[in-house]
């Protein structure tokens, strides 16, 4: 006689836990976020889902550092721009600086965005 399992509900059938592809897995995520969820969240759930912690640790990574030499390409160029036009050398610098704010965002949110591949 064959017992029967009485594992969780949420496990796909025909899949082992956590085997199941990563289009199951983000229509899954999906579900789990709801309708009144932000646009960043669903972006967020849509890069991480299906993705191990250790490929979001490295995806989190290299965005970053390509971020800050960007930025920093981008500040140099700045000051080269100044010679030319002060307009464009400060248009470079605030520019220089939005990208790096936003590698120094993703750097402090990255331990969350680990999180959220682990518990998806």
């Amino acid at each position: 006689m064959v017992a029967k399992r009485r594992g969780s509900q949420s496990q796909m059938k025909g899949f082992r836990p956590g085997k199941e592809p990563a289009q199951l897995k983000k229509k899954r995520a999906r579900a789990q976020l709801g309708s009144n969820a932000s646009w960043g969240q669903k972006q967020a759930v849509e890069v991480v889902a299906g993705k191990s912690p250790q490929e979001v640790q490295s995806m989190v990574t290299r965005w970053s550092t390509t971020l800050f030499v960007g930025g920093g390409v981008l500040a140099v160029g700045g000051l080269l721009l100044y010679d030319w036009s002060t307009a464009a050398g400060v248009g470079a610098h605030v520019l220089a600086g939005v990208i790096l704010f936003l590698g120094y965002r993703l750097r402090k949110q990255g331990p969350g965005l680990v999180e959220m591949a682990g518990s998806l």
